[in-house]
């Protein structure tokens, strides 16, 4: 990567993050907090950002235009290729550094990279963490990109987490987040399946969680069960269950096709059956 001087700190620049929602939401105000010349843009109606006065940039041409980094924290690849590749106002800019925070197959971003511009830097730094994670500015990041690319985002990231962790190249920051989150989600499922079967057993949901919380079935989403506004959700593909049965496809899509083992892939395959249908929980 090559900077000018006035890029070389990236807290000089002007800082876009597009996707306010649960967690884009609260890290847009994290960096305003930090005095960082930021703002942000959704595809939701401006009156659900009065927070943020004319930090909210509801036109894309217009954030496009006074952004030059972008943080992507949309959904899926529609709306990354929406936000990014449907977008003249980007492709007129002479520079731009864009971050993908999304989880999204490692086929696509690959793919992703060749569609724009080569004077462009497209890293993959994908997050981990809750809302509540994201409020605190302790979210862990794995970035994917050369060593001065990540030298370049660390002050930035640094502001919105406590754990950035370079992974390697590009795309494998995007890997592991996509192997970290079939192990998360396969927790889920198997916590909630559990759970919906509690009054089988005498149980109470104080009981077990007390004791999976400290023995050998412990985990994140058991330990943040009583604290996660999404843990109790039936499935919708527009909630949250919804996004983790997105991130097992897109980790499904991003796996090499050599060495198929039916077995494995059968479990896989079940895993996404298994959110999408998930246990009913009281």
């Amino acid at each position: 990567m090559s900077t000018t001087n006035n890029q070389s700190n990236i807290l000089n620049q002007t800082i876009g993050i597009a996707g306010c929602g649960e967690m884009g939401y609260p890290m847009l105000k994290m960096l305003l907090q930090n005095n960082v010349n930021a703002s942000g843009h959704d595809i939701k109606a401006s009156k659900n950002f009065k927070d943020f006065g004319d930090k909210y940039i509801p036109s894309k041409s217009d954030f496009f235009l006074k952004n030059d980094v972008i943080l992507s924290i949309v959904r899926d690849k529609k709306e990354t290729e929406d936000l990014l590749i449907n977008n003249h106002t980007l492709f007129s800019k002479n520079h731009v550094t864009i971050l993908i925070c999304s989880t999204l197959p490692t086929t696509y971003i690959s793919e992703l990279k060749t569609k724009l511009p080569k004077n462009f830097i497209l890293m993959d730094t994908p997050m981990s963490g809750s809302t509540i994670k994201a409020e605190k500015g302790t979210l862990t990041f794995m970035v994917g990109g050369n060593k001065d690319e990540f030298q370049y985002v660390i002050p930035l990231l640094n502001i919105l987490g406590d754990n950035i962790l370079h992974i390697g190249d590009f795309g494998k920051g995007m890997s592991v987040k996509l192997l970290n989150n079939f192990i998360a989600v396969s927790s889920v499922l198997a916590t909630r399946n559990v759970l919906s079967q509690i009054h089988d057993f005498g149980l109470t949901e104080k009981q077990l969680l007390d004791v999976v919380k400290c023995s050998t079935g412990n985990n994140w989403f058991a330990q943040n069960y009583n604290t996660l506004n999404w843990s109790k959700e039936n499935f919708t593909k527009t909630n949250t269950m919804g996004i983790l049965e997105k991130d097992l496809l897109s980790y499904i899509e991003s796996k090499s096709n050599k060495g198929t083992n039916t077995v494995l892939d059968n479990y896989e395959n079940s895993i996404v059956n298994g959110i999408k249908n998930i246990p009913w929980v009281t």
